[in-house]
């Protein structure tokens, strides 16, 4: 009987991978029915435009979430190839106000990549916050996950920030 719980327990274990997550957990709610601008992510990985694809992800999933009003703030990138990406950031936010946005989504890329090896399995971290007009910090999160040799880095990537923004305190305040 032990043995057969060892095995099931050690199969479970092996089924999830790899993965943490470490969120904010305070009384702020973030309103569905805000404006929301999605910013390009600072891109501190080794792959180029992988903060901007983060940010592609995060607008898609918060759109499925129920934010209605959610926009993605690219602006154009005079070298793909650079890393650094905090000027473009910076710019989106200042785009973004221009037109009225309520609420900010951004943050950082710290891993975006395949593992080197024989398995080359893939390993994502990220670490958002959603931000108000007056730069306070409403939430915060981080989490990371490396895959199996047979996923996709887009695969690990999208369900790193499916529990991210999950783990967002979204709620409708609408009367």
């Amino acid at each position: 009987m032990v043995n057969k719980v060892v095995i099931v327990l050690s199969v479970l274990l092996l089924v999830t991978g790899c993965s943490t997550l470490i969120s904010e957990k305070g009384n702020q709610r973030l309103d569905i029915s805000n404006r929301y601008a999605v910013v390009p992510l600072i891109n501190l990985s080794e792959t180029p435009q992988a903060g901007d694809q983060a940010a592609s992800i995060v607008t898609a999933i918060l759109r499925a979430e129920g934010v209605k009003d959610v926009t993605l703030y690219l602006p154009e990138d005079d070298n793909p190839l650079m890393y650094e990406s905090q000027a473009r950031q910076a710019e989106a936010v200042t785009s973004a106000r221009a037109e009225g946005m309520e609420t900010f989504v951004a943050g950082t890329v710290e891993e975006w990549r395949y593992k080197a090896g024989f398995d080359s399995e893939p390993a994502v971290g990220v670490t958002l916050m959603v931000i108000d007009t007056k730069g306070q910090i409403l939430w915060s999160g981080t989490a990371a996950r490396t895959g199996w040799s047979r996923e996709a880095v887009g695969t690990v990537a999208r369900e790193v920030l499916q529990d991210l923004v999950q783990a967002m305190p979204l709620v409708s305040l609408e009367q």
